[in-house]
C-alpha cells in the first residue's frame, strides 16, 4: 500500500476541514476553501454541490492522516508499534484539525442515515491498514487469537475502540487529553492482541 499522489478533491476536502476547525463551519466560505486549496471554482463545484456536501467527507480525512502514517513505517517497527503510532498521529490529527462539533456531526449523521456510512466502509484505507497490520502480526506470532476468533474480530475490537474514544471525547466536550488518554487505553488492547486473550 503506497501514499498516492493527494487529488484535487483530497486538497478540496483537507483545505476545507482545516478552514472548519480554524474559522468554524459558518465562517468559512467556498470561496476561502478555493483559495486554501489552490484550486478552481470550477474544480470545486465539479466535486461538491456546496459547502454542506463536505461534511460526508471527514473519513477520508482520516484515510488521508493514515496514508501519510504508513508512509512513515520503517520494517524494524513491531505491529504493535504500528498500531499505536497509527492511533497517536491520527488522534492528534483529530486534535489539531478537526472541529468537534462536525465530528459529532458525521457521528450522528451516520447512524440516522440509511445512504452511504462512510464510518463502516471496509474498502476505506484505514481498514485495509489495520487489517494488514493485524495480519502480519499474526504471520509473524507478535499477536496471537483465541480458537474461534478471526481477523475480522481483531479489526471490530481496534476499529471500534476507535471510534468508542472520539464519541466519548466529544461527548465529554474534549475534556481530556485525546491523544495521551487514547494511547493509555489503547496499549491494554494491543497487549491483549499480543497475549492472545481475545
Amino acid at each position: 500500500m503506497g501514499r498516492k499522489k493527494q487529488t484535487k478533491k483530497e486538497k478540496i476536502i483537507n483545505a476545507a476541514w482545516r478552514l472548519f476547525k480554524v474559522n468554524g463551519y459558518d465562517n468559512t466560505t467556498v470561496e476561502d476553501i478555493i483559495s486554501a486549496s489552490k484550486t478552481s471554482k470550477g474544480t470545486f463545484y465539479h466535486y461538491f454541490k456546496g459547502k454542506s456536501a463536505l461534511l460526508n467527507t471527514l473519513s477520508m480525512v482520516f484515510d488521508n492522516g493514515y496514508e501519510e502514517y504508513y508512509e512513515t513505517v520503517t520494517p524494524d517497527m513491531t505491529m504493535s508499534d504500528i498500531l499505536l503510532g497509527s492511533n497517536e498521529y491520527l488522534f492528534r490529527l483529530i486534535d489539531d484539525e478537526v472541529d468537534p462539533e462536525l465530528l459529532a456531526y458525521l457521528y450522528s449523521s451516520q447512524i440516522v442515515t440509511d445512504d452511504y456510512r462512510c464510518l463502516q466502509d471496509a474498502n476505506r484505507f484505514y481498514f485495509r491498514f489495520v487489517r494488514e497490520t493485524l495480519e502480519k502480526g499474526l504471520k509473524s506470532g507478535e499477536f496471537s487469537i483465541q480458537e474461534g476468533t478471526t481477523i475480522e474480530d481483531m479489526l471490530h475490537i481496534y476499529t471500534m475502540y476507535e471510534r468508542a474514544l472520539l464519541y466519548d471525547w466529544v461527548l465529554y466536550k474534549q475534556g481530556y487529553d485525546l491523544v495521551s488518554y487514547s494511547q493509555r487505553m489503547l496499549r491494554p488492547i494491543v497487549a491483549g492482541f499480543r497475549d492472545g486473550i481475545f
